[in-house]
């Protein structure tokens, strides 16, 4: 397991249109679905190092991924209302 700067990576977004950001999000995650989707039901069990949050579980790291996904998604409805009002 490998750490990233996530404000570093964040950053990049600073530079794209809203489209372009969306569409760069929409197409890693399309990735990351088909990752998942074909990791085989035994290799969810298995377990790996993370140097900053200990050991883990491929099944935890993808249950830890998508509820960042879905807390960046109520940031955004919260955001786009804000736009609305």
């Amino acid at each position: 397991m490998q750490p990233f700067d996530q404000e570093k990576w964040a950053g990049m977004y600073g530079g794209l249109s809203a489209r372009a950001a969306l569409s760069a999000f929409s197409s890693l995650r399309e990735w990351d679905l088909a990752l998942i989707q074909n990791t085989p039901a035994d290799a969810m069990g298995k377990k790996c190092s993370h140097p900053e949050r200990g050991d883990m579980t491929f099944r935890t790291i993808v249950e830890t991924m998508a509820g960042h996904d879905l807390n960046h998604l109520k940031q955004l409805d919260a955001i786009a209302a804000g736009f609305s009002k």
